[in-house]
């Protein structure tokens, strides 16, 4: 496969994969050894048939690439960045260590 993948995060911390940072795949369903990650024009009026499977290894084991739309750059892109941020976001936020209690 000469595609880039990116592996980044979506909403709700779920992974997913950004190809040639035109095309996201949010993770569909894991099976024992393998997940499968949908296009996220799967829902659309485009009704993509895209998908790729992973093993545990987060390596590819199929990419079924059959876009019944653009890709869009920007969109990808923005996603990007924003698992960057989340990230760093993280990465240097102080921990407090409180307790919360019931009311």
């Amino acid at each position: 496969m000469d595609d880039q993948l990116e592996i980044s995060e979506a909403n709700k911390e779920k992974n997913q994969i950004i190809v040639n940072r035109k095309y996201k795949f949010n993770l569909w369903y894991i099976t024992n050894n393998t997940k499968i990650f949908q296009c996220t024009k799967c829902k659309t009026v485009k009704k993509c048939k895209s998908y790729i499977i992973l093993n545990d290894n987060n390596k590819v084991i199929k990419y079924e690439n059959k876009h019944t739309h653009p890709g869009k750059e920007y969109d990808a892109s923005v996603s990007i960045v924003k698992h960057k941020m989340k990230n760093e976001i993280r990465k240097t936020s102080i921990p407090f260590d409180i307790n919360s209690k019931h009311i």
